[in-house]
C-alpha cells in the first residue's frame, strides 16, 4: 500500500475543513462526528442569545411606548398674588394637588400683563409646578374678566387658558404636553383654578 504523502496531519487538515477525503480512516470519521456536534452547539447558543436579547428588549420598549402615551392629569390649585393688581405683571405662589403620579406639590409662577380694557386682559409668563419626585414647568397664556363695585373696587375675576409643559426634572424630566386652564377670584389675591392636562413622558406609579 502506497502511503498517503499528506500523512496524518494532512488528513486531520482536509477533516477540519469539513471536506473529508475517501480514504480517511475511521479516526477523521470521529473527529467528523466531533465537528458537527460543536457546530450543532454553537447554533443552538447563538438562538439562544436571540431569545434572551428579545425577551431583554420587549419590556424596555413597552415602557417607552407607555411614557408616549398621552395621560390625562388634573391639578386643583389655590395661588395667592405676591404683586397686588392691578399691575403690569403678576406673580402667585400656592399649594396644588394633581392626580397621580404627581400628588400634592406647589406652584410659583410670574406673567405679565396685557389690558385690552379697564376690567379685562390676560397674562403670559412661566409657570413651575414642584413634586416629591420633580417639578414639571412650562407657560400659559390666561384672560381675565375683573368685576367691579360702584367704587371701583374688585369684587370678582373669572379666568380661562391654556397652558403647555415643556420639560420637567427628575422622574418627570421626558414629560410633556397641553392643557386648559379655567378658575375665579373674589378679589384677586387668592385664587383657585383647575387644571385639565394631557402629558405624554410619564413614569410613575
Amino acid at each position: 500500500m502506497t502511503r498517503d504523502p499528506r500523512g496524518w496531519r494532512g488528513l486531520t487538515a482536509v477533516a477540519r475543513r469539513g471536506r473529508i477525503a475517501g480514504r480517511v480512516h475511521q479516526g477523521e470519521g470521529e473527529y467528523t462526528v466531533r465537528l458537527r456536534a460543536r457546530t450543532r452547539t454553537a447554533a443552538v447558543i447563538g438562538l439562544s442569545s436571540v431569545v434572551a436579547a428579545t425577551g431583554v428588549t420587549a419590556p424596555a420598549a413597552s415602557a417607552a411606548a407607555k411614557r408616549q402615551q398621552a395621560k390625562e392629569i388634573s391639578c386643583a390649585l389655590t395661588l395667592f398674588a405676591t404683586i397686588k393688581q392691578p399691575a403690569p405683571t403678576a406673580a402667585n405662589f400656592g399649594p396644588a394637588k394633581c392626580s397621580k403620579p404627581f400628588g400634592p406639590g406647589v406652584q410659583q409662577d410670574s406673567s405679565t400683563t396685557t389690558r385690552t380694557s379697564l376690567t379685562t386682559g390676560s397674562f403670559s409668563g412661566p409657570f413651575k409646578l414642584f413634586f416629591d419626585r420633580g417639578t414639571i414647568k412650562g407657560r400659559f397664556t390666561i384672560s381675565f374678566v375683573t368685576t367691579l363695585s360702584p367704587t371701583n373696587q374688585i369684587t370678582g375675576v373669572t379666568y380661562e387658558g391654556t397652558l403647555r409643559v415643556t420639560g420637567g426634572s427628575a422622574a418627570y424630566r421626558r414629560v410633556r404636553g397641553t392643557g386648559t386652564v379655567t378658575g375665579s377670584s373674589p378679589d384677586a389675591v387668592q385664587t383657585t383654578l383647575a387644571y385639565k392636562l394631557k402629558l405624554t413622558g410619564i413614569r410613575g406609579r
